[in-house]
């Protein structure tokens, strides 16, 4: 396979690697991310697609010459933790996405233990560095309702703090 110099060394990564050219035609993927998308939940894998075009958008109306964003998504038990990368190479744009993906299996959570949506909401918007004041304006909802919702997932998860939490849940190591 015929691939921009130096892209070779993405073969062998132990994470997903897409690369995307700017009107989100995929120019390289990985085995890894061959695999992992084709195991993936198809409602992850929308959300994941819809992560990438709004990033490519992102980068288009941008004026920075490097332009990056991180996140985790989530369905149920599985878990797609992601950063994209913007880039140039022969004066084209390209945007590599690297990510990761964990199932049910692997994430360290109890057997049988659940997640509302909101839930789900509470965990990401932790994951992503916000305070309680900050998660409580964000999804509209009372401050002591969010100190409530941090407290039954510590409970829920046999966790006792938010870093423990977000490690369970996403498998960090």
């Amino acid at each position: 396979m015929n691939w921009p110099k130096g892209w070779e060394v993405f073969h062998q990564a132990n994470q997903g690697i897409c690369i995307f050219n700017c009107k989100l035609k995929n120019m390289y993927a990985n085995e890894k991310a061959k695999l992992i998308l084709k195991s993936i939940a198809p409602e992850l894998c929308r959300q994941f697609k819809s992560v990438c075009r709004r990033f490519i958008a992102m980068v288009k109306v941008q004026e920075a010459s490097l332009v990056n964003y991180s996140g985790m998504l989530n369905h149920h038990y599985d878990v797609i933790r992601f950063s994209c990368f913007s880039f140039y190479s022969e004066e084209q744009i390209f945007i590599m996405v690297v990510f990761d993906y964990r199932t049910s299996n692997d994430n360290g959570l109890a057997a049988g233990v659940t997640f509302t949506p909101r839930e789900q909401d509470i965990i990401q918007a932790i994951a992503a560095g916000k305070t309680n004041k900050e998660i409580s304006k964000m999804l509209c909802i009372g401050f002591e309702t969010v100190k409530s919702h941090v407290r039954n997932l510590l409970a829920k998860t046999g966790t006792s703090s938010r870093a423990e939490l977000i490690s369970k849940h996403c498998h960090l190591e």
